[in-house]
């Protein structure tokens, strides 16, 4: 059985890991818009990359979301959050190694 401060600490944990995943969901979505704003002057491979942070950013946030609501009693908020995070940087590292994603300006 849990003692208080443990569930004190797992609390302050959840609701950490929440908050960063607000703030990444936010930031994530935001890139992906920024990404698409240009859409006719970037290439089919980099306009899929910004669809793709523009669905996991806001999964992210609700992720995060759901955790706050539900005060941390519930896993299902955390992988959803979890898997959209991973989908995003996964399409962030396929994009950089294919070289669809500019990583630096003009030589």
């Amino acid at each position: 059985m849990e003692t208080q401060s443990q569930k004190a600490r797992r609390f302050v944990a959840m609701s950490l890991v929440a908050a960063g995943t607000l703030f990444f969901g936010f930031f994530v979505s935001q890139v992906g818009y920024s990404v698409l704003r240009e859409w006719r002057s970037i290439s089919a491979a980099l306009a899929a990359c910004g669809v793709l942070w523009i669905l996991s950013g806001p999964a992210m946030f609700l992720g995060g979301s759901w955790v706050l609501a539900s005060l941390g009693r519930r896993a299902t908020p955390m992988w959803m959050a979890g898997t959209a995070a991973f989908l995003a940087g996964a399409g962030l590292v396929v994009g950089v190694l294919t070289h669809v994603v500019p990583c630096s300006g003009p030589s």
